[in-house]
């Protein structure tokens, strides 16, 4: 018998078990439900975009010629870093965004996987990268369930790169939003005001560390923090991303979500084994993906630092329809596709 095979499945119980869901809060079709409960364990870090803003954390191209799917991450502290999957690092040879969530040890460099999300640019803007937005949950789905499938056959968590501009492209369509190198930053820099208004309407729950999102009645996403500080400090930028699906969708009012139905996927979540990979910085990196639900955890120590779930295919069949796009909105996707861009894996 494989010696894995031997080794009890790992699951997220122990991280899920102490969680009740809290009274939703909503504005628009956006509905949240705040996830109230003790953490296991307690690490001191800093968050990327902090550190970043303060000079003590530089992210680059890897050398000269720059590599799609990888960055440099330099942490000149002495605190570890924690960088968020789906944040969006913004400039030098073009925009990306993280692929996984990662713990950068004090004092390292660290090569990060990520994904391109700005398709028509491959020239530097700017020497280092600075902090941008947060990813909607669409995205952060798609590239989850991919990032698992390359973990458990290579080994690398690289995301399938057509894939990530081709959900960055129906965005952009959704939103209504024409960007010249199909940047997925320029869709939250012309949808600013809509987002705002979420992020006033939606202050941070208190006690909270973390939330599901529901978009339009339907499970979108859910984000888990090993403490209620994390939440708080990311929270403007990671209710931008759920904002994001929101502006795209607007079919209909804020719809409830039952405590029952939060707490039956608390549940859900704290069965699913999960397989567990090394992750690029310290700790492990868990996936999980059973068709209703996936997605991922970073694991260190003991402590559980961010979890991320999101409607499987399964899931999401059942509760989305087919949408027809407009001829110009179809018009628009076929340029996009036609104009010359980077793949996966290429080096410049």
């Amino acid at each position: 018998m494989n010696p894995e095979q031997k080794k009890p499945a790992r699951t997220l119980e122990r991280f899920i078990e102490t969680l009740a869901p809290g009274d939703p809060i909503g504005h628009a079709n956006l509905t949240l439900v705040p996830l109230r409960g003790e953490g296991h364990g307690r690490l001191d870090y800093l968050l990327a975009a902090e550190a970043i803003e303060a000079g003590m954390l530089e992210i680059t191209e890897v050398g000269g010629a720059g590599s799609v799917p990888e960055l440099l991450a330099i942490n000149r502290s002495q605190d570890k870093i924690l960088l968020l999957d789906g944040e969006e690092l913004v400039g030098a040879k073009q925009n990306r965004i993280l692929n996984t969530s990662v713990l950068l040890p004090e004092k390292s460099k660290t090569t990060i996987p990520v994904s391109c999300v700005e398709q028509g640019r491959w020239r530097d803007v700017s020497e280092n990268f600075a902090a941008g937005a947060y990813s909607p949950a669409r995205l952060r789905s798609r590239k989850s369930r991919d990032v698992s499938a390359n973990l458990a056959v290579t080994g690398s968590a690289r995301s399938d790169q057509g894939a990530v501009w081709e959900e960055v492209e129906q965005v952009m369509e959704d939103l209504r939003v024409e960007s010249p190198t199909a940047a997925m930053h320029d869709a939250v820099r012309t949808r600013g005001e809509s987002l705002t208004a979420y992020v006033y309407a939606l202050p941070v729950p208190a006690g909270a560390r973390g939330v599901i999102a529901v978009v339009n009645g339907d499970f979108s996403a859910l984000d888990l923090f090993d403490r209620p500080e994390t939440l708080a400090r990311v929270w403007k930028r990671l209710l931008a991303g759920y904002a994001l699906d929101a502006v795209a969708r607007p079919e209909a009012a804020s719809a409830g979500f039952p405590t029952k139905r939060a707490q039956a996927l608390l549940e859900q979540l704290g069965r699913i084994p999960c397989r567990a990979f090394p992750s690029p910085g310290l700790g492990e990196d868990w996936r999980f993906d059973v068709g209703d639900v996936l997605g991922e955890a970073l694991v260190v120590g003991g402590t559980c630092l961010h979890l991320s779930a999101f409607p499987g295919d399964g899931a999401r069949e059942r509760s989305s329809a087919p949408r027809i796009q407009p001829p110009s909105a179809r018009r628009r996707r076929t340029r996009r596709r036609t104009r010359p861009g980077r793949r996966e894996g290429d080096r410049h």
